[in-house]
């Protein structure tokens, strides 16, 4: 996008409004991530604009553009939908960073967090007030553990997630480890999604991939379970079957057809 374009928010602007007459709903996803200033920095007409409005060209100038742009670009959003704001959801990004974030309003944004769940971004998010979507790739990118589409080996997020791993996704758990303790800050976590991200999943393989396995971190957040996967995994291989029977949703097997039948003889005993 030409942020030097004033014809650019016309632009988003109809967009919006299309997709406002399209999806209901009160959240709205605006996502914000992977700004790449290198676009900006060899584009003439936004170095030109840049000058003209005495913004350097440093990390902290870009970051003054595409603030500017963000407000712009809100502000279009609430004339596209009758003078209201939804709820905004937004990805994080380099403008969630602690540096940066005093650009967002947590009274206007919920921030969808990807990054890992060590990551420094996810205390400061709950600890400045704002609401945060679970989605760290560490636990919930669906798309890990395959080979890499941009050259050989495995791709970035290896390894793959099992289901296992990825029901013991406990936000409260991982902001605890980062000096987290107020169980009004653990609140801000209003809940989860796993990614599968399509680069290499298509109408062949996708629900092998998302199923069982968004079933596991279903459970997780709808019931906030005090018991780990072990005691899970009776009930997810029944709904996977039932999943499977009742609603034609093919997802991935989670054992051998005779252990399905035979509860609880598969495990191992050491678990």
């Amino acid at each position: 996008m030409n942020l030097a374009n004033p014809n650019l928010y016309e632009v988003v602007e109809d967009i919006y409004r299309d997709m406002l007459d399209s999806f209901t709903g009160s959240a709205f996803h605006i996502g914000g991530d992977e700004v790449n200033f290198n676009c900006w920095n060899t584009t003439e007409e936004i170095t030109k604009y840049m000058d003209e409005k005495n913004m350097p060209r440093t990390e902290h100038g870009f970051m003054e553009l595409w603030n500017e742009y963000q407000e712009k670009a809100l502000a279009r959003f609430k004339k596209a939908n009758g003078g209201k704001l939804k709820d905004m959801i937004l990805w994080t990004s380099h403008m969630t960073e602690p540096e940066f974030l005093h650009y967002l309003d947590p009274a206007v944004y919920t921030v969808q967090y990807w990054e890992s769940s060590t990551n420094k971004q996810l205390p400061n998010l709950v600890n400045q007030g704002f609401k945060v979507i679970m989605s760290n790739y560490d636990d919930l990118y669906l798309d890990c553990g395959f080979g890499a589409w941009v050259g050989e080996g495995n791709n970035w997020c290896s390894p793959y997630k099992g289901w296992q791993k990825i029901y013991m996704n406990d936000p409260k758990k991982y902001l605890k480890a980062q000096g987290v303790t107020d169980p009004a800050k653990h609140k801000l976590i209003v809940g989860g999604e796993t990614a599968m991200w399509t680069e290499q999943a298509g109408d062949r393989n996708a629900l092998t991939k998302i199923f069982p396995r968004s079933y596991a971190l279903a459970e997780r957040y709808w019931s906030d379970p005090s018991t780990g996967w072990f005691e899970a995994e009776p009930r997810l291989v029944y709904f996977n079957s039932v999943m499977e029977k009742q609603r034609g949703i093919y997802g991935n097997s989670l054992k051998p057809e005779w252990c399905v039948q035979s509860q609880g003889i598969c495990k191992l005993n050491n678990l």
